[in-house]
């Protein structure tokens, strides 16, 4: 019996093939396509932007070197686009006229916008210092708090390590690396967080060397955030690194609220005295930071940042930080609840062509 002759016709990839790609033409109708001038101008982040500069102003006004680092930092605070690198914001703004009038630039005597070059942009971020994007963080979750994108109820706090971009940085010190990096010590940063677990979005940091130790710095961090977003938080879950008996009595008997912290079981044999919140399905709960570690390290590259010293450092890692909220309340106010930890889906637009 003769074998049937096929015509010949182009390999067929397998059914797999076919189901992901109809799994990701459907996340991509579902994401929102949010450009950036949209963003800018639903946002305000223009006024936002100015309203922190003027703040730091009210803060710093009568030194006069401050006075110029303030005038620096009106000009690159009003650029919502800072943490790009600064090449890609000047042939971005150069090419695209309404979004460099979106972001506050001057017109020349021919009509266009005036444009800074890479280089002076550069010297603007480095001369504004850390307070203008400190406080620009601080006015964007104010503002997730008062449409209650960010309830803090349920509160976590960890910390994350950032390495040194050269081993020469002045400001970064050697300490512990966590268990699945391949070196028992790392030279950078940590950067402590403050995280609202039903959100999923940050509500303020500390960034500090590597070295130092972290159960200094939980009361501070709470501290801070109670204080300045009024906050009434009814759980904090916190890293076995942070233990301790008097910042455990300080969140029960100011804060109000529970402690949840696991014991290190190297320290303590005898489990029987465990506190009741001390449970797998409570202690799973602190995952949550652990995804927002990691979606802000994969989209941002905020693990090793091509940036030396503390300063600029915290600058980066409050754009950072700001950026993640942003991209929340655009979704919050695109009434997409779904899409608040989902930057890839939100801006589309950014890394739909890098797909391709």
């Amino acid at each position: 019996m003769m074998p049937t002759v096929v015509n010949e016709q182009a390999p067929i990839p397998p059914p797999s093939y076919h189901r992901r790609e109809v799994q990701a033409q459907a996340q991509r109708a579902r994401a929102l396509h949010i450009n950036a001038l949209t963003l800018i101008e639903t946002l305000h982040l223009l006024a936002l932007c100015r309203l922190a500069v003027q703040l730091v102003h009210r803060r710093w006004r009568s030194p006069p070197d401050l006075s110029r680092r303030v005038v620096a930092a009106d000009r690159l605070a009003q650029n919502p686009l800072a943490t790009l690198p600064t090449w890609d914001v000047h042939d971005w703004l150069a090419s695209w006229p309404a979004l460099a009038l979106a972001c506050g630039l001057p017109l020349d005597a021919g009509g266009k916008p005036c444009v800074p070059s890479p280089s002076q942009l550069c010297k603007r971020w480095q001369t504004a210092g850390a307070p203008p994007f400190e406080t620009l963080f601080v006015l964007t979750v104010w503002r997730a708090v008062r449409c209650r994108l960010i309830g803090a109820r349920d509160l976590i706090i960890d910390s994350a390590p950032i390495l040194a971009w050269r081993r020469t940085d002045p400001d970064a010190a050697s300490g512990h690396a966590p268990a699945h990096y391949p070196r028992p010590l790392l030279r950078g940063y940590r950067v402590h967080t403050l995280l609202c677990r039903g959100s999923g979005l940050p509500v303020h940091f500390l960034l500090f060397p590597a070295n130092r130790h972290d159960a200094r710095f939980a009361r501070p961090l709470l501290a801070l955030a109670v204080r300045l977003y009024h906050l009434r938080p009814r759980i904090v879950r916190l890293d076995a690194a942070y233990w301790g008996l008097q910042l455990i009595h300080w969140i029960h008997a100011t804060l109000g609220a529970i402690a949840v912290v696991p014991w290190n079981p190297k320290r303590q044999k005898n489990r029987s005295c465990l506190p009741p919140t001390w449970t797998k399905d409570e202690l799973g709960k602190r995952r949550a930071i652990e995804r927002f570690f990691g979606r802000v390290f994969l989209f941002f590259r905020l693990q090793r940042p091509p940036y030396s010293g503390w300063s600029t450092l915290v600058q980066q890692v409050a754009l950072t930080y700001t950026t993640s909220i942003v991209v929340g309340l655009a979704a919050w106010q695109s009434h997409r609840p779904d899409l608040i930890r989902s930057p890839k889906r939100v801006l589309a637009h950014l890394w739909e062509d890098s797909e391709l």
